[in-house]
């Protein structure tokens, strides 16, 4: 088997996992009516619009929850990625806001109780639902079964390529920092047409970069970014330690990526690493090197128990530049997804 059909079998595994990368390759092949956007809240019972039967068996594992999105038909386009579908949201000329419908699987038999924010354009941006406006929604799902919530969003007039991530916390269970919790990602373009050839990046690297420590990559492994707490002196805590955590390091895997980093807490503050303003940064993390990043300090002196790190990576138009490096084989590996931690 050569490298390059290996690297395609590992990023094909990846978007098998990453069930909430919001790809509707996963959504189950059966014969079931389309889901409608409309201004109405549903849950359906027993049903499982997202979780294969089959789970086990394709990935490897049954997972718990996972999200998607679908959205109307007429602005959906689909890219085909060695035999994955992307969905892709076109937007029609003029349109000031859309409507997709965010829909979370549940295999537990137990209500759930989850937090919905919406991340765009380096902030959380209000949303509507049911015709009333959000900065975030409190969800109570009842278990076993898909929950499809319609979200109606402003459309951005600074960008032509964007995305919105649906990010979904868990209220009653708590992540260990080891853990990544993948976020669905809505990727929307203002360019009617397939060809995404001509996109030139237009994103600014933030010079705070420069002040991050690096230090030679831990691993040249591909596979998904880890996050890990370090104390003042730089050495890695255990879980009971991260009270003790002062900065996080930011593992990538071996290519050279932007990502787009935030650090957040469960009621959408945002906290800014140089204390100088709270909003997301945009970085390039070299392929051979790690960066380590100071946790904010009132996440620090805070007494909430709940704080977030979100990465991005190929925020905006680098979604499309690199979805269009792989439809041309420039590049071999699928790394278009977002990724929280929860870090206190």
């Amino acid at each position: 088997m050569n490298r390059k059909k290996s690297y395609f079998i590992i990023a094909l595994i990846m978007l098998s996992v990453l069930l909430f990368s919001g790809c509707n390759n996963f959504l189950k092949k059966e014969k079931r009516q389309p889901l409608h956007t409309s201004d109405t809240i549903s849950f359906h019972e027993n049903e499982h619009f997202i979780i294969p039967n089959n789970a086990q068996e394709q990935l490897g594992f049954i997972p718990d929850t996972a999200t998607s999105f679908t959205v109307d038909s007429k602005l959906k386009k689909k890219w085909m990625i060695d035999n994955e579908s992307v969905d892709i949201i076109s937007l029609q000329s003029g349109m000031k806001q859309f409507t997709f419908n965010f829909i979370i699987d549940s295999l537990k038999d137990r209500d759930r109780h989850f937090r919905l924010f919406i991340f765009h354009n380096q902030k959380f941006t209000e949303f509507l639902i049911n015709n009333k406006k959000y900065t975030y929604y409190d969800i109570h799902m009842k278990g076993n079964g898909s929950l499809k919530i319609p979200i109606r969003v402003q459309v951005s007039n600074n960008y032509d390529f964007s995305e919105y991530l649906p990010i979904l916390i868990d209220k009653d269970q708590k992540r260990f920092f080891t853990e990544n919790i993948p976020v669905t990602k809505v990727l929307v373009s203002k360019r009617n047409k397939n060809d995404f050839s001509e996109i030139s990046s237009h994103i600014k690297l933030d010079h705070v970069q420069k002040i991050f420590k690096k230090e030679p990559s831990k691993s040249n492994k591909f596979g998904l970014p880890s996050v890990v707490l370090l104390n003042d002196r730089f050495t890695p805590l255990e879980v009971e330690e991260a009270n003790k955590a002062r900065y996080v390091r930011i593992d990538q895997s071996p290519h050279n990526m932007v990502e787009e980093i935030m650090f957040f807490d469960m009621e959408g503050n945002i906290y800014g690493v140089t204390g100088k303003q709270s909003r997301s940064y945009t970085f390039e993390q070299p392929k051979d090197q790690d960066f380590i990043i100071p946790i904010p300090k009132e996440i620090i002196s805070s007494s909430k128990e709940r704080s977030f790190l979100l990465i991005n990576n190929n925020p905006r138009e680098e979604s499309f530049i690199h979805l269009n490096d792989i439809k041309k084989g420039k590049s071999n590996i699928f790394l278009n997804f977002a990724n929280l931690y929860e870090i206190r």
